[in-house]
């Protein structure tokens, strides 16, 4: 049985917001329980005090961040 693809989008100014299957492991390996959730949000700018996931922190501290597919071409 194939598995869904993983889809993640960059939200400008914000997290990136995962969705489909996913397993969230820890430095050590130890696993989020994601149940129930099929997607999260994670803490891009490294403000959130729920890291890894997002609290919303990047738009308090009006944190900006336009990543763009062209930032890692050059193009």
């Amino acid at each position: 049985m194939a598995e869904e693809a993983v889809h993640i989008t960059v939200r400008p100014n914000g997290p990136l917001r995962v969705e489909g299957h996913i397993i969230l492991k820890d430095a050590d390996g130890q696993e989020w329980d994601l149940t129930g959730k099929p997607a999260v949000s994670l803490c891009r700018c490294g403000l959130s005090e729920k890291r890894p996931f997002c609290d919303g922190a990047h738009s308090r501290q009006n944190w900006q961040c336009m990543a763009t597919p062209g930032n890692l071409t050059g193009k």
